[in-house]
C-alpha cells in the first residue's frame, strides 16, 4: 500500500484534508465517494530520491503530445483501447510507456479511462482526469484532449520561457563565484607572500582580503561541504509543504518576481477555469479544481476561501477582488462574462493576451537581471584586483 496526500469536499461545502493508505489513488476515490465526498486532489507521497528520476519524469509537454495524440486518434474512429496502445508503444520515457500499458489494461477489464489514470497521479494530473471525465459523461472526450492539449502546451510554453529567462543569470552567477573562488584560494595567496617579501604598508581592503583568502585556503573542503550542505537543506526544504509555502510568499512579496507570479497566475486562472466552465461544470465545482491549478500555495489557500464565498451566493468577480491578486482588467471581464453568461468564452478570449502579457513579464525581468548580474561580477572582481594592485603601486611609489 502506498501513501497519499487528499483534499476532498462534501456536497454540503465541506473541506477535508489528510493524508492515508491505500492500494491506489482510484481506492482512495471509491473510498472518499462512499464517506460522500468528491477528490479534489490526490497525490502519492514519494518514497524516496531516485537516480535520474528528473530526467524520466512526465513534464507538461509530454502531457501536451498524449492529449494531442489522443485527440486525433480518437477523431479518426479509433477506440479508446487501440488509442491507448498506440501511444504506449511510441513513448519513450519508460514510466509514461509502462503507466499507459497498465491503463490499457484496466480499460479491456471495463474500467473507464479516467477510472484506469486515477491509479498513476503522478503521471495523469488530477485536472486532467477531471477532464477526462466530463468528457466520457459528455461523449466529447476528443474535444475534450484537444482543449488539454492547448492548455498544455501553454504551460509549457510559459515554462519554457521562465527556464530560459534564469539560465543565463544562473550560469553567469556560478561563473561568478568560481571566478571569486579562483582568485582567493589561488592567485591572492601568490601575491601575499611577493607583497609580504617586497615590505610596505598594505591598504585595509587588502588586508581584509588577505585574511579572508587565507581561511577560505585552510579551510576549503570545510566551506564546499557547507555550501553543499546549504544546498541540498534549502532544496530539500523547498519541496516540503511548509517551504513551499514560504518560497511562494517571497515570490509574491519580491518586486523582480512578483510581477511575473502575478501574470502567470492570472494566464493559468483564464485559460484553466474558461475550459473548466467549457466542459460544462458548473462554477462551484470549477472553483475547486482551480484551486488546484493556481501553482501557488498561498493564492491557493485564498482562492479556497473565494470558492466558498461563492458556494454561499457571492458573486465570482466580488469574490476574486478580494483576493488582492488579479488585475482589474480580469475582473472586470469576469464581471462581463456573468452579467452576459459568457463566462467560459469571456476567458477563453482573454486567456491569450494575459499570456503575453506573462511572457513579457519574462522578457523584462531578463533583461533586468542581465545587465545587473554583469555589473557585480566586474564589482567582485574590480575589488580584488584592486586590492592586488594598490600595494603594488604603494611600493613601487615608495622605490621611486
Amino acid at each position: 500500500m502506498a501513501e497519499y496526500t487528499f483534499r476532498a469536499r462534501s456536497l454540503t461545502g465541506e473541506t477535508w484534508n489528510g493524508t492515508t493508505e491505500a492500494d491506489s489513488a482510484e481506492a482512495l476515490e471509491y473510498t472518499l465517494n462512499e464517506k460522500g465526498y468528491f477528490s479534489l486532489s490526490i497525490k502519492q507521497k514519494a518514497d524516496g530520491v531516485r537516480l535520474f528520476s528528473m530526467l524520466d519524469k512526465v513534464n507538461k509537454r509530454d502531457l501536451a503530445v498524449f492529449c494531442r495524440q489522443l485527440a486525433v486518434i480518437i477523431n479518426s474512429g479509433v477506440t479508446i483501447i487501440e488509442a491507448i496502445d498506440i501511444l504506449s508503444k511510441q513513448m519513450s520515457k519508460k514510466i509514461f510507456r509502462d503507466a499507459l500499458e497498465a491503463v490499457g489494461d484496466d480499460v479491456q477489464k471495463g474500467k473507464l479511462l479516467s477510472q484506469a489514470m486515477s491509479s498513476f497521479p503522478t503521471i495523469f494530473p488530477e485536472f486532467l482526469r477531471n477532464m477526462i471525465r466530463v468528457g466520457e459523461a459528455s461523449g466529447t472526450l476528443d474535444d475534450i484532449m484537444d482543449q488539454m492539449a492547448n492548455y498544455y502546451e501553454s504551460e509549457d510554453k510559459i515554462n519554457r520561457k521562465v527556464k530560459s529567462a534564469m539560465t543565463y543569470p544562473m550560469i553567469l552567477g556560478i561563473m561568478t563565484v568560481g571566478v571569486v573562488i579562483l582568485l582567493m584560494v589561488m592567485v591572492l595567496p601568490m601575491f601575499s607572500g611577493v607583497l609580504s617579501e617586497m615590505g610596505g604598508e598594505m591598504p585595509g581592503i587588502t588586508k581584509v582580503l588577505m585574511s579572508i583568502s587565507s581561511f577560505m585556503t585552510a579551510n576549503f573542503l570545510y566551506i564546499v561541504f557547507i555550501i553543499v550542505f546549504i544546498i541540498i537543506g534549502i532544496t530539500a526544504y523547498g519541496r516540503s509543504d511548509s517551504g513551499r509555502l514560504r518560497f511562494d510568499a517571497i515570490r509574491l512579496k519580491v518586486p523582480v518576481f512578483k510581477n511575473i507570479t502575478i501574470k502567470v497566475i492570472t494566464s493559468r486562472f483564464a485559460r484553466s477555469m474558461g475550459i473548466l466552465l467549457k466542459s460544462g461544470l458548473n462554477i462551484i465545482n470549477a472553483m475547486d479544481i482551480m484551486s488546484t491549478l493556481i501553482g501557488n500555495r498561498v493564492v491557493e489557500a485564498r482562492f479556497v476561501q473565494s470558492s466558498e464565498e461563492v458556494q454561499q451566493g457571492r458573486g465570482i468577480s466580488e469574490s476574486l477582488v478580494k483576493l488582492e491578486i488579479f488585475p482589474p482588467l480580469l475582473i472586470h471581464m469576469v464581471a462581463v462574462g456573468e452579467r452576459t453568461g459568457e463566462l467560459d468564452q469571456m476567458l477563453l478570449r482573454t486567456s491569450g493576451f494575459f499570456d503575453d502579457e506573462a511572457e513579457a513579464a519574462i522578457s523584462k525581468m531578463t533583461t533586468m537581471i542581465e545587465p545587473a548580474m554583469i555589473v557585480v561580477l566586474a564589482g567582485v572582481i574590480g575589488v580584488i584586483l584592486l586590492s592586488i594592485f594598490l600595494p603594488m603601486l604603494s611600493i613601487m611609489n615608495n622605490v621611486t
